[in-house]
């Protein structure tokens, strides 16, 4: 058996999620579908994830590893093969030999996630992959991101229901850029609460319209007081990168 280290990215409309979800069977996952698709290839080796994804998430690079058998030793041939089942949902980007003790979560060092919105004139093609808004201030928007940067307990980031992990987290960067009418919120992290990318998108937005202040943001950040509760949509968010 080879352990593979395996690049993907996918249409995370197309999903309830990354995670194949027990209490929910009928529901199509990504990591559902990889195994379905591994599976007719007489591949069924655990298959294991760079983490989680809700519903509606983008990737454009996440990761997995799993052990291939012998006789699939030309990983050109099976990434070709593996694609013509897949697409047009997922597709594989690399598949690369690696150590064998390799780890596609543990061994993960930062991830990036990209949050993507559009002012212009409303587009419906656009609806499932950036969340329209009115216009911001991008400067604004960037310098109020600065403020999650650092060590911090997230914990009042985090949907209700996200499960018992440690809630203290590091943002090593946080900001804001604008490309033409899309605004790009981007999060580079050792590792993200659930729904917290989204928690913190929209309260930076309710920030720039106004509706909070600084200060809440940063009693929320320190787990002090609540004042933004509900996540935007994940239409706009994509798991970016995963950094070894």
């Amino acid at each position: 058996m080879q352990r593979v280290k395996i690049k993907l990215s996918f249409d995370g409309s197309h999903f309830y999620g990354f995670q194949i979800q027990k209490e929910k069977a009928y529901a199509k996952t990504v990591m559902g579908t990889l195994e379905k698709a591994f599976h007719s290839l007489n591949i069924f080796s655990n298959l294991v994830g760079a983490g989680r994804t809700d519903g509606g998430v983008h990737a454009l690079g996440q990761v997995v590893h799993c052990d291939l058998p012998s006789f699939w030793n030309d990983l050109s041939k099976l990434t070709y093969q593996l694609n013509s089942i897949l697409h047009p949902s997922i597709h594989i980007k690399s598949i690369e030999c690696v150590d064998p003790h390799f780890h596609a979560r543990f061994h993960a060092k930062k991830r990036l996630y990209r949050y993507i919105m559009y002012d212009g004139e409303y587009q419906p093609f656009l609806g499932a992959y950036a969340l329209h808004v009115k216009p911001l201030d991008i400067t604004k928007l960037n310098a109020y991101a600065k403020h999650f940067e650092g060590t911090h307990n997230f914990g009042f980031f985090k949907k209700e229901g996200g499960g018992a992990t440690k809630e203290t987290r590091t943002l090593f960067k946080a900001g804001a850029y604008r490309h033409k009418q899309f605004i790009l919120l981007y999060f580079i992290g050792d590792a993200f609460l659930r729904s917290q990318v989204r928690l913190m998108s929209g309260m930076l937005l309710s920030l720039c319209e106004g509706k909070l202040n600084e200060e809440a943001l940063i009693a929320q950040r320190d787990k002090i007081h609540k004042s933004f509760y509900t996540p935007i949509p994940a239409s706009g968010l994509y798991l970016s990168r995963v950094y070894y």
